[in-house]
């Protein structure tokens, strides 16, 4: 997968083919092929790997002696680091090729994908538990905050409605969201 980002990144995922990839990584084409059956298969690998380095195993946990809304903005922050990654918006966007003819994968590849517990799910419990928070499901106050940031800082860019966010404008939805999370649910 190493070579496969190395190639996207320097000819962009539209530009890079399979034999590109298996040139890359010093490997037949055929051996590319046995382990992702597409392009856009390998791309959904990526995404999934990527996600999960940066989002499933992003390493913060709840501190009981710190202001919540320090600690949210932290955990909102790399969410949009994420979102707001051209590189990976790109990946996204091939992938879903591949997903719009293929949806009973798509639904599979996405339960698996959203039911792994995140740095922010795991936070969100934590504060939960030590009274902070006034939740009744985590994954509800999760996906509110997750649609509050796509709305902004990956819907409009995906569908090249909106350029992407600058740094100023990202620590500014980040506040935003914070202070709107908060305003509702901090006890």
């Amino acid at each position: 997968m190493t070579s496969a980002m190395q190639a996207f990144q320097q000819f962009g995922v539209n530009n890079t083919s399979m034999d590109k990839i298996a040139e890359m990584a010093e490997v037949s084409k055929r051996t590319v092929y046995n382990h992702f059956p597409s392009k856009e298969v390998l791309v959904t690998g990526l995404i999934q790997e990527i996600w999960q380095k940066n989002i499933a195993i992003f390493d913060f946990n709840y501190q009981p002696d710190k202001p919540l809304d320090e600690q949210l903005l932290i955990l909102i922050k790399n969410e949009l680091s994420i979102m707001c990654c051209p590189e990976i918006s790109e990946l996204i966007r091939v992938s879903m090729g591949y997903w719009l003819f293929n949806p009973e994968a798509l639904q599979e590849n996405m339960a698996q994908f959203f039911q792994q517990e995140t740095a922010m799910k795991r936070w969100l419990k934590a504060a939960q538990a030590d009274k902070r928070l006034k939740l009744t499901d985590v994954n509800f106050i999760n996906d509110q905050i997750i649609s509050l940031l796509k709305g902004q800082a990956f819907w409009p860019q995906f569908m090249r409605m909106k350029p992407e966010l600058n740094a100023e404008q990202i620590d500014q939805l980040a506040k935003t969201t914070v202070g709107m999370i908060l305003g509702y649910y901090q006890i």
